[in-house]
């Protein structure tokens, strides 16, 4: 992902400055690519307050060292070794000034907005809030008793007779709750209308820690969700508006991990929904996610290489211990020689490693899909994206083919133009999802439903 540009450097030659209340919300963009929200206040003692956000990493902040006068405005995010320093145009009735971070400059001007900038068009979440449901939806809770916690989520069930056929979806990575909320876009509230309205009973819920769910979420790993999932499946069980011989499974991304895992250990699942699922092992993943990540940020091609073997090398030590401890000494003496070679800057290497050598990323990294998509016997539909950048199609749909290439019930395809989120997307680079209006695209919801329906049928 795209990180902030470039800490405070000096101003610009700008024209002659006039006065400006700088209280309320501007708006900039950072190399004509990053959106930048900012807000100045003043308390009722007087003193200047802001906030900075950049939609497209999901990132806001409180700035430090705030200054403004009615010609100058400057402050600094001190984590990010960034500020910014800006005077007053008064002819283009805008802050003129230098964002800089890292010892790189780049200009930056902010012009007035309101609040509704920070507001994102999202058309098909607006349409489920003004039209008449067609559907029953209430709050439920479900035990996973083996961990000792409960899990909060949402239930939605076709009007109609039952018992219905009915799916668990499974979220990806990161703290989510129920609706998949990634980058202001409510991706299984969507998907859940969609299906619901189709004759789908459907169970989304908060992750273990997240919402109305209890437990721990930072120390969990991708078979702790399992186990939840599985959870989730049994509530399912219990219910009587559900045809028991009709539940399924449906994950995205690392969700696409895990339901799999569930499904292996639970041959009564009538069908698998793999949208955006890792088919290889995870440390090939991270390294080729990465090294496109740099690409769609703009890094030269030659540096890329390089990087891309670093993280080769450190993701393979990282993998080749069972034990976390032992992998990080691995991995360190290969962040040193990084460093000490002038791969990457002195700190950079250290940084990576330790944003990688966390109780999640360890067992992900080591995870090999392979044999358990191999002992998989229900129907199984694998969805990617052409343009995902995150979990790339042309990597993973191969392995994930080979995987299941003697379960005749199995369909693996590949969707053009659509990015990680299953968006219609114009490149696929994470910095889009926030812009994309479209939430989930349609023809992918129908290939899902349309599938699991004639599945169940």
């Amino acid at each position: 992902m795209k990180s902030i540009l470039f800490g405070l450097a000096a101003l610009l030659a700008m024209p002659p400055a006039h006065a400006e209340d700088a209280a309320g919300h501007w708006k900039g963009r950072i190399a004509n690519s990053l959106d930048v929200l900012l807000q100045f206040d003043r308390t009722t003692e007087g003193q200047w307050q802001g906030t900075m956000a950049v939609p497209q990493q999901a990132m806001s902040t409180k700035v430090d060292q705030l200054q403004v006068t009615e010609e100058q405005v400057s402050f600094r995010l001190v984590a990010l070794n960034a500020g910014y320093a800006a005077r007053w145009n008064q002819q283009g009735k805008v802050w003129e000034g230098t964002w800089t971070q890292q010892g790189r400059t780049v200009p930056l001007v902010l012009a007035r907005t309101d609040a509704d900038a920070r507001k994102p068009k999202r058309p098909q979440e607006d349409a489920i809030a003004a039209r008449a449901p067609g559907y029953t939806s209430s709050e439920v809770s479900f035990a996973n008793t083996a961990a000792g916690l409960t899990l909060a989520g949402s239930f939605s069930v076709p009007h109609g007779k039952g018992p219905f056929p009915a799916v668990v979806l499974v979220h990806g990575s990161g703290p989510v709750e129920r609706n998949a909320n990634v980058f202001e876009h409510k991706l299984f509230l969507v998907l859940a209308d969609h299906l619901t309205r189709k004759g789908i009973a459907v169970l989304r819920y908060d992750k273990r820690g997240i919402g109305k769910s209890t437990g721990t979420y930072k120390d969990a790993t991708t078979f702790d969700f399992a186990g939840d999932a599985e959870a989730a499946v049994q509530f399912l069980r219990s219910r009587p508006d559900v045809a028991p011989g009709r539940i399924g499974i449906l994950g995205h991304s690392e969700g696409g991990l895990i339901a799999p895992l569930v499904a292996a250990r639970d041959p009564g699942l009538a069908f698998v929904v793999m949208l955006a699922a890792p088919g290889v092992r995870g440390e090939l993943l991270m390294a080729e996610q990465i090294a496109l990540g740099s690409k769609a940020n703009g890094m030269p091609e030659d540096q890329i290489a390089g990087e891309r073997a670093f993280h080769r090398a450190l993701l393979a030590a990282l993998a080749s211990e069972q034990q976390l401890d032992l992998a990080i000494d691995k991995a360190r003496q290969v962040a040193d020689a990084a460093e000490r070679d002038g791969t990457l800057p002195a700190g950079v290497a250290k940084r990576r490693l330790q944003q990688l050598a966390t109780p999640w990323f360890h067992p992900f990294l080591r995870h090999e899909p392979g044999p358990v998509l191999r002992s998989l016997r229900q129907p199984v539909l694998v969805l990617n994206g052409e343009r995902d950048m995150q979990v790339p199609a042309a990597m993973n749909l191969g392995a994930i083919r080979t995987a299941l290439k003697d379960n005749p019930r199995a369909v693996v395809q590949e969707l053009p133009k659509l990015n990680h989120l299953f968006q219609t997307a114009p490149t696929g680079a994470v910095s889009e999802y926030f812009t994309i209006e479209e939430s989930f695209a349609p023809a992918a919801l129908d290939t899902v439903s349309n599938w699991i329906l004639a599945t169940v049928k």
